[in-house]
Order: C-alpha cells, then structure tokens, then sequence
C-alpha cells in the first residue's frame, strides 16, 4: 500500500537556495529504504509567502523539470506577505483537501534537516496523531535569540498550561484524518505549535540540532515572536482576561477602603472642600469599570474564544462516504 504523504514548505524569498533544496529532499525522499515508492508517494508543496523575488518561478521550473518518479512538487502562492503561520495553514488546508494520509510540515532555507524524517513517518505508523520536533541549544545562535525563545516557551507553560518545550519548532507531523477533523479551525488556531500542543498534549518529541546558515539572518525579527506570543496566550489563556477581573475586583477593594479614609478626614477636617467627593467618585467608580470590563471578558472567553476551538475531536477511521463528504466540504470552503 503506497500512502499520499504531504511535505508542505512555506517560502518566502528564497530564490537563491530552495532549487538545491528541493533537489536534495527529493533524492533523499525518494533513496531512502523507509521512504521510498514502494511505500509513499510525497507531494512537496511549497507556499509561497508573497515573496518578491523569484521564487515561485524557481519552484515552477523544479516542478516541470523534476524527475522524480514517486516526488512531485507544487506551488501555492499567497496574494502577499501574510507571515509564516498563514503560510504554513494554508499549506495545511491544501493537504487536507488532497486526502493526505499525513503532513509534514518544514521551512525551505535548510535549516530543519530532513534526516528526521524517518523518525517522523515512524512515530505516525505506530499511531501518533502528531509527531513534534524540538531544536537543541547552539551557540550558533545569538544569547538574545536564545533568552526570548526561552520566554516565548515558559509564557506558553505558565499562562496557557500547555505542555510545550523549549526549542520546540513548525517543523511536526501532522496526520491527515486529524487535520480533516480540525481544519475549519485552522484558520483561527492563531499558532500552529501552540495549537497542535493543545491539540495532542502528549505527543512524541524528536530532537534535532538545527542546521545554521552561516551569514543568513534570522526573518523571526522581536515584532514578529511578540505577535506570535501575544496570539498564543491570548487564544489559548484565560490570563489576560482574568487578570482584569481580578484587578477590578482589587481597584474596587481598595477604593472602598479610600472612601472610608476620605469620609473619616472630612469629618476631622483634615481635607480640602470637594476633595473627598471627587477622589470617593474616581476610584469607586474606576474600580466598577474594571470590574465590569472582566465580566464583559468572560462572555468574550467563553462564547467567542472557546467556541473557535473544538470541543473535541472524534477519532474515525475514514471511510469512502466520508471522503466524498469531505471533498465536498473541502471544495465550499476553499
């Protein structure tokens, strides 16, 4: 039985080397005794992130010149620069819609080495849903690269208690069944890592020593890993809206205990006229506000957030009903 694996790989400028790249993964795919014909038939999708050189016709000419007998390559390009996690959603959706039987998602620069995919494919076929990668300290990479990675991953543990590593990268396994399940989620999943680690908290991790481009810099700028922070607290932490229903109810605490201050001095006459009224009127009133505004989050949490993600997942096996449903399903919504 030869299975439909997916290989999807946002680009974005990468003209110089994804060629040699996308050369190499194929020989390697299609020479490998574990990977080879006889087992899988792979399609290399690479997406292409609004890029402004040219790589979209690189990976066209790959596609027309390729030679391989059982790895193909595609392209799917955004209309512009919408960012890594749209790129790689989108690759996710396209597999999803070709009846993958599973998906492997990696960057086209190099740097995750396609050596792990044996370990990858090997975890799936023992029946993990979602196999993830982790990436081990270097020196190769900056002291301040390393403190912010290591923020991003704690803040993810202490405010969304999700069990994710340090190190922990967009390069996983994804199993096609599942990504059918959850792909009208997808779109709103915010970050795949965070999600595939809320989605499958026990999954199996594949350590790796990442592949470092001496002299390529690093496209992750501080704008980009606060953005993709803020979206997995914020989609997957009841935190930040918690907090505010607690600093409510504190501003209201204490503002009842400065209105008792403020009504006791007037009538020692130790205020100014007016004062009393004024600071009883901003603080009482500041902390209703507060308190309100995290009530107002907690409707916001549980009818917007929560319903954005599935309640729960139904492990099937697919049948030929199903997949014509879901072809169906795939086609309205795309």
């Amino acid at each position: 039985m030869s299975y439909n694996a997916f290989i999807v790989l946002p680009a974005f400028n990468e003209e110089e080397g994804i060629r040699e790249f996308l050369d190499r993964l194929g020989v390697f795919l299609e020479s490998h005794p574990q990977l080879g014909p006889a087992q899988f038939s792979w399609n290399l999708v690479v997406v292409n992130d609004g890029s402004q050189d040219a790589t979209v016709s690189v990976v066209r000419q790959s596609s027309r010149e390729c030679a391989f007998k059982s790895v193909s390559i595609t392209s799917v390009s955004l209309i512009r620069n919408f960012g890594h996690q749209a790129a790689l959603l989108a690759g996710l959706r396209v597999a999803a819609s070709k009846r993958a039987a599973f998906v492997i998602t990696m960057d086209a620069d190099g740097e995750h080495p396609m050596e792990l995919i044996p370990s990858l494919v090997a975890h799936w076929q023992n029946g993990a849903p979602i196999v993830h990668t982790s990436r081990n300290a270097t020196k190769a990479l900056s002291k301040f690269k390393g403190l912010t990675s290591s923020l991003y991953y704690a803040s993810l543990r202490l405010f969304a208690h999700l069990e994710i590593q340090n190190g922990m990268a967009d390069y996983k396994l994804w199993d096609g069944q599942l990504l059918r399940s959850v792909r009208s989620y997808l779109n709103t999943c915010g970050s795949t890592r965070a999600f595939a680690s809320w989605l499958v908290p026990n999954a199996p991790i594949v350590p790796y020593d990442q592949s470092v481009i001496e002299g390529r810099h690093s496209r992750f700028t501080i704008r980009k890993m606060l953005s993709l922070a803020l979206n997995s607290v914020v989609r997957f932490s009841e935190f930040p809206i918690r907090l505010a229903f607690y600093i409510g109810l504190l501003a209201l605490g204490l503002g009842t205990l400065l209105i008792i201050f403020a009504v006791v001095a007037f009538y020692m006459g130790k205020v100014i006229p007016g004062w009393t009224s004024t600071v009883a009127l901003i603080v009482f009133f500041g902390g209703i506000q507060s308190f309100l505004l995290g009530i107002y989050g907690e409707y916001f949490l549980r009818n917007l957030f929560r319903s954005n993600l599935p309640s729960f997942v139904v492990e099937t096996e697919p049948t030929e009903a199903n997949n014509e449903q879901e072809e169906q399903e795939s086609h309205s919504m795309c």
